[in-house]
């Protein structure tokens, strides 16, 4: 991702030439603008899936997500 090179190439530069204060708003606002845009591609994918699930004559509850465990 664009967000995580850039986040090694200011780590990699010298303390002296970099502020910390105004990087971390930048890096925040890029962080979450990469985010929605994830999450407008999990939507879309979603619908795509679902019109062919339609297609297919499957209806939703036949296709059961696998369950995600989180301790």
């Amino acid at each position: 991702m664009r967000t995580l090179q850039l986040v090694r190439e200011r780590t990699c530069q010298p303390r002296g030439g970099s502020n910390v204060h105004t990087f971390i708003p930048v890096l925040r606002e890029r962080l979450e603008a990469e985010n929605a845009q994830l999450r407008r591609s999990v939507v879309d994918l979603m619908l795509k899936m679902q019109a062919l699930r339609d297609a297919l004559g499957h209806p939703q509850s036949a296709v059961q997500p696998k369950s995600i465990h989180r301790p």
